[in-house]
């Protein structure tokens, strides 16, 4: 190997230390998924968070606990007996979330174990950074889809299919990391054909 593209010492421990990070996040992932999948098993009295718009309710804040009106974003939702539909919603979500986030570190431990064997450039790096856009892309949306049809399936029970807020709602904070990753994967293409390009007039 070409010691040249080697990183400095202090980055590669770097790059060792993320990956034993990494690993423990694949514990701690692994350990919420499972706790999640505890409180949804009996199949009844579920707890569901639940977004809110433009909803108030009373709380005992003010003095000597009188009433006061706050606004709700959120609140958790018992569900006493949800439809099949949304127990299935409830049993994938916590999957999906997490098979999807140990995908994604197990991708990123591997890029970082590259850059720290200097072979960022080399065929397949670029591609690592792809494979981590599709499992961040494919999470996002589906997560996104099970986590509404919960939400959904959650007021549809209490509410006996009354309540008509707002209850479709999308996180668009992973859009960004998408761009970012196709960013970093297009310098990491341009890098590998300059280094081939290179190499070739050697």
């Amino acid at each position: 190997m070409d010691e040249t593209r080697m990183l400095p010492r202090s980055d590669r421990i770097a790059m060792y230390i993320t990956v034993v990070i990494g690993a423990l996040g694949i514990v701690l992932t692994a350990a919420r998924a499972i706790t999640r999948l505890i409180e949804v098993a009996p199949g009844r009295d579920i707890p569901v968070l639940v977004p809110f718009v433009g909803e108030t309710a009373a709380l005992p804040i003010g003095p000597d606990g009188a009433a006061v009106e706050v606004a709700v974003d959120q609140a958790v939702v018992t569900v006493p007996q949800p439809a099949p539909a949304t127990l299935f919603a409830l049993w994938a979500e916590p999957i999906v979330f997490a098979l999807a986030i140990i995908a994604g570190i197990v991708v990123g431990g591997l890029f970082c174990l590259r850059l720290a064997r200097g072979r960022a450039f080399e065929r397949g790096t670029a591609r690592l950074v792809f494979i981590g856009a599709s499992i961040l892309a494919a999470g996002w949306f589906v997560g996104a889809m099970l986590t509404n049809m919960t939400v959904n399936g959650a007021l549809s029970a209490v509410s006996d299919y009354t309540y008509d807020g707002v209850t479709f709602s999308v996180d668009v904070v992973p859009v960004f990391g998408l761009l970012a990753l196709g960013a970093i994967g297009a310098a990491f293409q341009i890098g590998e054909r300059l280094q081939r390009d290179t190499e070739g007039l050697v």
